[in-house]
């Protein structure tokens, strides 16, 4: 088994542009609704999956460069946009799989500034659809 320092070498692409070198931290969360099945003369409470959920989070360093943050994400606002994440730059495979998708682009901060500080932004999209797992 093979362990891994966290992000350190993440990939993520939006829009088939990879934003690695200004994110500093992402996560994609999968979840699924909790429906309870328990029915009269039951003694313990009884669950199925129902329906699934992802959402993509992610926080950027802000740049205003051709082809960065601002002109990737800007464009993208209130429409849906294809991602790819996977845990290091290596080719795909069964140790670095890449998990891709759809997110609805639903908010974004294209300016954020405070005395002293780096310019930055989050943003946490929905995903809409399936998440495709590939490992080759």
């Amino acid at each position: 088994m093979a362990e891994l320092i966290g992000g350190a070498a993440a990939v993520l692409t939006i829009n088939s542009v990879d934003l690695s070198d200004h994110m500093t931290s992402a996560s994609l969360e999968i979840n699924y609704d909790d429906v309870e099945t328990t029915a009269f003369g039951d003694t313990v409470r009884t669950r199925i999956a129902g329906l699934g959920d992802a959402t993509l989070n992610v926080t950027f360093n802000q740049d205003y460069a051709a082809s960065e943050v601002d002109a990737t994400l800007n464009g993208l606002v209130g429409s849906t946009t294809a991602f790819v994440f996977k845990a290091t730059g290596a080719s795909v495979s069964a140790t670095n799989p890449s998990y891709a998708g759809t997110v609805v682009v639903t908010n974004y901060t294209p300016m954020s500034a405070e005395i002293g500080t780096l310019s930055t932004l989050s943003v946490t999209w929905p995903v809409t659809g399936a998440i495709t797992r590939a490992t080759s």
